[in-house]
C-alpha cells in the first residue's frame, strides 16, 4: 500500500477539481505574475553579480601572479552550476507556472514544475557544496598553520557529507523516481519530503557557521592596515548574509502549502538562489586585494610608498619607532610570508630585504611625537628591493 506523506509531489488534478481545464492557462509559456517576476529579476541580478565577482577574481589571480589552483577550479565549477540553477528557476516560472495558483494551471504545467523542482535540488546541493569546499581550501592555503588544518579537514568532511545526504534524500525519498512529480504512479511510496528539506536546511546552516568560524582565530591575531581591517569586516559581514538567507529559506520551506505548491515555493526559490549567489561572491572577496588596492586610497594603509626605476621596482623604506621615551612599541610583522604576499600582488619573483638596526641618539625630525632629541632609541629601517626583468609579466 502506498504511503504518501505531506510533500511537494502532489496528485495531479487534486488541487481544484471544480476548475475546468478550459478556464486554466492554455499557452505553453505561462504569463508572468508579480511573484514570478521576483524570481526572474532576482536571478538576473545574481547572475550579473556573480559574473562580476568571478571576473574580478580571475583578474586578481592574473595580477598577483598566483597560479590557478584547485580552489579556483571548484569556484568556477560552482559558477557554471549556479547558471544552470538560475536557468532552472526560469523554466519553473515560464514553463511550469511558478507564481500562479495551482487552480490556474494545466496538469502538464504542474508536471513540468515538479520535475524542475526535483532537478533544482541536485543543482542547489552541488553548487553550494563546491563553493564551501573552495572556501575551505582557500583558508587552508592562506591562513592556516598545521594546528588549524585538522579543524578545516573536519569541516570539509562535514560539507561533503551534507552534499551526499542532500542528493541521497532526493533520490531515495520517493520510489519509483516518477513519484516526485506524479503521485498516482502505481505502487509508489514516499517519505516526508518536507521534513527532509528542513533537516537538510538545518545542517546547511550549521555547516556555514562552522566555515565562517574557521579563519577567526588567525584573523584576530593578524596585524593589518586600517583599510584591510575594514575590508575583512565587510567580508565577514557579507558572509553572515549567507547564513541569514539560509535561515530564511528554511523558514519558507516550513511554510510551503503542498496544495498550492506553484505559488508558495516562490520565496523558497528566491532565498535559496540568493544564498548560493552570495556564497559565490563571498568566496572570491578575500582574493581581491589587487582590486581593493585600486579602489581604496593608499593613505589608509600606512607610510609606505612605491617607486619605479627602469626595470626595477622598489618599496621605499618603512621606519618604525617608539613614541614614548619610557618604552618601545611593537613592530609590525615583517616576516618572509608577508613579503611573499606583498610581492605576489606585484607579480614579482625576485626580491631582497635589507634591515638595518641603529642604536643611539637621533636628531629630531618632523615625525617625532616628542621634543626630546637626546633620547636613546632603537631605529629599525627595512628596505625591500624587488626586481623584475623587462618585458616579464
Amino acid at each position: 500500500m502506498s504511503i504518501v506523506y505531506a510533500r511537494l509531489s502532489i496528485p495531479l488534478n487534486n488541487y481544484d477539481s471544480a476548475t475546468p481545464a478550459s478556464d486554466r492557462i492554455q499557452t505553453d509559456l505561462v504569463p508572468l505574475t508579480a511573484e514570478g517576476t521576483k524570481v526572474i529579476v532576482s536571478g538576473v541580478v545574481l547572475i550579473l553579480l556573480t559574473a562580476l565577482w568571478t571576473w574580478m577574481r580571475l583578474w586578481s589571480l592574473r595580477r598577483s601572479g598566483r597560479p590557478f589552483g584547485v580552489e579556483d577550479g571548484f569556484n568556477l565549477g560552482a559558477v557554471a552550476l549556479f547558471c544552470g540553477l538560475i536557468a532552472t528557476d526560469f523554466v519553473m516560472v515560464l514553463a511550469g507556472g511558478m507564481g500562479h495558483h495551482m487552480r490556474e494551471l494545466q496538469d502538464w504545467h504542474v508536471a513540468r514544475l515538479l520535475k524542475a523542482l526535483f532537478t533544482r535540488q541536485f543543482m542547489y546541493a552541488a553548487t553550494l557544496g563546491l563553493v564551501k569546499i573552495s572556501v575551505i581550501l582557500m583558508f587552508m592555503r592562506i591562513f592556516f598553520v598545521n594546528r588549524y588544518k585538522l579543524a578545516a579537514i573536519v569541516v570539509m568532511v562535514f560539507t561533503i557529507v551534507w552534499v551526499f545526504l542532500t542528493v541521497l534524500m532526493e533520490l531515495l525519498l520517493c520510489r519509483p523516481m516518477e513519484m516526485n512529480w506524479n503521485s498516482r504512479t502505481p505502487g509508489g511510496t514516499c517519505g516526508d519530503q518536507k521534513a527532509g528539506l528542513v533537516a537538510v536546511g538545518i545542517l546547511d546552516i550549521i555547516n556555514q557557521l562552522a566555515i565562517l568560524m574557521l579563519p577567526l582565530p588567525v584573523v584576530l591575531k593578524v596585524g593589518m592596515d586600517m583599510r584591510y581591517k575594514i575590508i575583512t569586516a565587510c567580508i565577514f559581514g557579507i558572509g553572515i548574509l549567507t547564513v541569514v538567507f539560509g535561515t530564511i529559506r528554511l523558514c519558507t520551506v516550513m511554510q510551503i502549502d503542498i496544495t498550492d505548491v506553484s505559488y508558495t515555493t516562490v520565496d523558497t526559490t528566491v532565498y535559496g538562489a540568493s544564498e548560493v549567489g552570495i556564497s559565490i561572491i563571498v568566496s572570491s572577496c578575500p582574493l581581491l586585494r589587487p582590486v581593493f588596492d585600486r579602489l581604496l586610497p593608499t593613505r589608509l594603509s600606512g607610510n609606505s610608498g612605491w617607486g619605479e626605476d627602469g626595470g626595477e621596482i622598489k618599496m621605499l623604506s618603512r621606519k618604525r619607532k617608539s613614541t614614548k621615551s619610557s618604552g618601545f612599541t611593537q613592530m609590525e610583522n615583517s616576516s618572509q610570508e608577508d613579503l611573499e604576499l606583498e610581492l605576489g600582488n606585484m607579480g614579482a619573483h625576485r626580491a631582497k630585504r635589507n634591515t638595518e638596526v641603529t642604536v643611539g641618539k637621533r636628531p629630531p625630525s618632523c615625525d617625532d611625537d616628542d621634543d626630546d632629541s637626546s633620547v636613546h632609541r632603537i631605529v629599525v629601517t627595512s628596505e625591500t628591493i624587488v626586481s623584475r626583468d623587462k618585458g616579464e609579466l
